[in-house]
């Protein structure tokens, strides 16, 4: 595989997941708007309450998938720089800077559900939030 070549499949992945991204942030909405009315038009039954949470906890799992394949696809995209470089293969000085800048290494990066990036853990948490509280904290 040549450098254009990893590139290539990199931004292929980042398009399609860019698409699900677009579908998560509606899902999103949808997870806040249904929040919303159990909270103020179903306040006291509780099968609307856990349906409107597991609806929302579903919504935000993912969302979080959505940030993990991304994540993912960057680390790959420096282990196959990495692997390029390493087999003797020619790469850009971008494409070197590329492999530093992510700590690729040629050991295979594993996909993990849990946010390497603190900012995108805020935001799950306050998308968490958001949906949770309007369904489960007391009306005045």
């Amino acid at each position: 595989m040549t450098e254009l070549e990893i590139f290539m499949l990199q931004a292929q992945s980042s398009q399609a997941t860019g698409a699900y991204q677009i579908a998560m942030a509606f899902s999103v909405w949808v997870a806040f708007r249904v929040a919303s009315v159990v909270g103020k038009e179903h306040g006291s039954n509780l099968v609307a309450k856990v349906a409107g949470s597991v609806f929302g906890l579903g919504t935000l799992f993912f969302f979080n998938m959505t940030y993990a394949f991304y994540s993912f696809n960057m680390a790959s995209t420096g282990h196959r720089l990495a692997q390029l470089q390493a087999s003797g293969g020619e790469i850009s000085a971008l494409a070197a800077d590329y492999v530093i800048q992510s700590g690729a290494s040629t050991t295979a990066p594993a996909m993990s559900l849990l946010p390497s990036d603190p900012i995108i853990a805020l935001l799950e948490l306050s998308i968490l939030t958001l949906i949770l509280v309007p369904i489960w904290m007391p009306k005045k």
